[in-house]
């Protein structure tokens, strides 16, 4: 019973769940990349133009990574609206008229 309660659970949140971590992830990518060109700008010679190209790929796979969560989570929304209508649909009597 309480491995049910708990897949269920799991199966309800995992939206929830990804949809908190972008703001984590956004963070992680921008630095992630700020740093990584600053970097990379350092052993080239230029360390300013690297961290600012590092700034601007780590926003760009930030915000890539923030639409691709919420297109999921649209997409699990939808299904889950899909299946809710569908187990209703199956539930209703016809001969209740």
């Amino acid at each position: 019973m309480f491995k049910r309660r708990l897949d269920q659970f799991k199966h309800e949140n995992v939206g929830m769940f990804d949809l908190a971590s972008i703001g984590i992830t956004l963070v992680l990518a921008i630095c992630l990349g700020y740093f990584g060109g600053k970097w990379i700008g350092g052993k080239l010679g230029n360390a300013a133009i690297g961290s600012y190209i590092g700034f601007g790929l780590g926003v760009t796979a930030g915000f890539m990574e923030m639409f691709r969560s919420v297109a999921r989570s649209n997409r699990r929304l939808e299904r889950q609206a899909k299946q809710r209508r569908s187990t209703s649909e199956q539930t209703d009597d016809p001969k209740k008229g």
